[in-house]
């Protein structure tokens, strides 16, 4: 075999190896772009689409139990709101729904703020017709202050605690029979022990 021919062989021979060597590159860099592209999910009749996240932007509704002070006691009921995993925006849309059963035709009676300090003590701050519209005795003092303490503590997950302040200042108390300068657990918790009657003490002026 002369010079000539040998050369001709080894161009041709390198050729082959790059054209083989490009095609093996192109083949790798394909498969990876498929396996790191968005799954695909196939329905009849339609082209594929993108996966869905399995987290969504909307946190949906959830149902929440509301508590109303009345003429026997505390009723409940349940109702809708929009869930948050922000205990201060939750605690805003439970407390909206309580004042709707307590508020009556009183316009001005509406929540102003809701606050919580580093103890999870959660500050509730409502217009001072909270105040001026009650006129019940000892028992539906209790009541009122109990439904809506259980309002928060059941549907606002960690909170320790319920202080109520009027156009956000404290008050002394709502009808002049239990204190609110300081929070609520130590008047109607768990461990506050049962409603007063109504006989043990008459409202203060």
């Amino acid at each position: 075999m002369s010079n000539k021919t040998r050369i001709i062989a080894i161009v041709v021979l390198l050729a082959a190896a790059a054209v083989a060597g490009w095609a093996a590159t192109r083949s790798y860099l394909l498969s990876r772009a498929e396996r790191s592209s968005p799954p695909l999910l196939e329905t009849q009749g339609e082209a594929p689409q993108p996966a869905e996240p399995l987290v969504s932007d909307d946190e949906g509704v959830i149902p929440v139990k509301i508590f109303s002070p009345s003429g026997d006691g505390i009723t409940m009921e349940e109702r809708n709101v929009k869930s948050s995993s922000l205990a201060v925006t939750m605690a805003e849309a439970v407390l909206e729904e309580y004042l709707k059963g307590i508020r009556g035709d009183d316009a001005d009676m509406k929540g102003i703020g809701v606050y919580r300090d580093r103890s999870n003590i959660l500050y509730i701050d409502f217009s001072r017709s909270f105040r001026k519209a009650f006129t019940g005795d000892i028992k539906q003092e209790y009541y009122l202050l109990k439904s809506l303490y259980e309002t928060v503590m059941r549907n606002v997950d960690g909170i320790e605690d319920v202080k109520l302040l009027l156009d956000g200042k404290e008050v002394e108390s709502i009808g002049g029979h239990f204190s609110t300068l300081s929070p609520l657990k130590e008047t109607v918790g768990e461990d506050a022990g049962p409603p007063p009657s109504p006989a043990t003490e008459q409202p203060q002026n």
